[in-house]
């Protein structure tokens, strides 16, 4: 049976399904046009981040599993593949670390204006930097966290225990969650933006989290406060944000994600000196890779050989 890998994956998963015997194809590109005519006689698809939309899936005549390279779905038609009895499937904690990591990174990075002092010292302003600039520790502010499943808990046991931060939260389902004491969870969204030093998304692109983060939203937020976002792109409204980053409202933000990818070049974001990104990859670390592309070949050979997969989005409608 033939698993389609659009766009290449860490080696550890291409092995074990080799060893399995399937036949693994990586495309030789992952445009839609080329993923509609590689996909035609495929059994089974590893995904990425390229759209996996209702005039895609038509073109797959025998597809029986979509194994997602992460846990973002919102790249995937998820009642199409219902309807059509294909599973789909997330690689459930396999990067849920790194992007914890990236997290954190990104807040350190925004505190200290690590980007920013690189800069001016890589371009002489030595003294400018060193004494021009003040700083700012973590240790005893709150962090606000917006989702509290695997990484938004992860995040919050870096700050806590790590970082001697305080850690308020939000969840949707925070009732039916084993949530330890030492998380101030609060009933609404609105009432940890309010009270938190740093703000750290991580909840799942959705109509009702799409533009959540806009000039309202970051008019709750408190003054020189950070904002994080390490989720998705659409959850954070880029304009505004950057008018808070050059009203001062903010004291920095940092970005992992954006609403357009590759974002464009006259993005507002990128004249803030007190803005700090990266594209897309913090779950793109050499153990995240490695943990993710294995959890996904899993997930392929539990379909193919008949057994429910262990960490299913979907229940297919045979």
């Amino acid at each position: 049976m033939k698993v389609l890998i659009p766009y290449d994956i860490d080696e550890a998963g291409k092995a074990y399904l080799r060893e399995k015997g399937y036949d693994v194809v990586v495309g030789a590109a992952h445009d839609q046009e080329t993923i509609k005519k590689d996909i035609a006689d495929a059994d089974a698809v590893i995904a990425r981040t390229d759209l996996y939309r209702k005039d895609v899936l038509e073109c797959a005549k025998q597809l029986k599993v979509i194994a997602r390279y992460g846990v973002g779905l919102d790249n995937i038609d998820l009642d199409y593949c219902t309807e059509k009895g294909i599973y789909v499937t997330i690689a459930k904690g396999g990067n849920s670390n790194a992007v914890a990591e990236k997290t954190v990174g990104l807040m350190l990075a925004c505190a200290q204006k690590l980007c920013m002092l690189d800069r001016m010292t890589k371009d002489g302003k030595y003294f400018t930097a060193r004494n021009g600039f003040s700083t700012n520790e973590v240790s005893g502010k709150t962090i606000g966290i917006l989702g509290l499943g695997a990484i938004g808990m992860l995040v919050a046991q870096k700050a806590y225990f790590g970082l001697g931060m305080k850690v308020a939260g939000f969840d949707v389902f925070a009732d039916k969650m084993d949530i330890p004491d030492w998380i101030d969870v609060r009933p609404t969204m609105e009432e940890v933006v309010e009270m938190s030093d740093v703000v750290s998304i991580h909840v799942p692109l959705l109509p009702s989290t799409r533009n959540l983060f806009n000039k309202d939203m970051i008019a709750r937020m408190k003054d020189g406060a950070i904002l994080i976002n390490c989720a998705r792109g659409g959850i954070v409204n880029e304009a505004d944000l950057a008018d808070a980053l050059g009203s001062g409202k903010l004291a920095g933000a940092g970005l992992d994600v954006f609403e357009s990818e590759p974002p464009e070049d006259d993005n507002p974001l990128f004249a803030c000196a007190n803005f700090v990104c990266s594209p897309h990859n913090a779950a793109l670390t050499v153990e995240a890779n490695a943990k993710v592309s294995l959890l996904a070949a899993e997930s392929v050979d539990d379909v193919l050989s008949g057994r429910a997969p262990k960490f299913p989005a979907n229940k297919p409608i045979k």
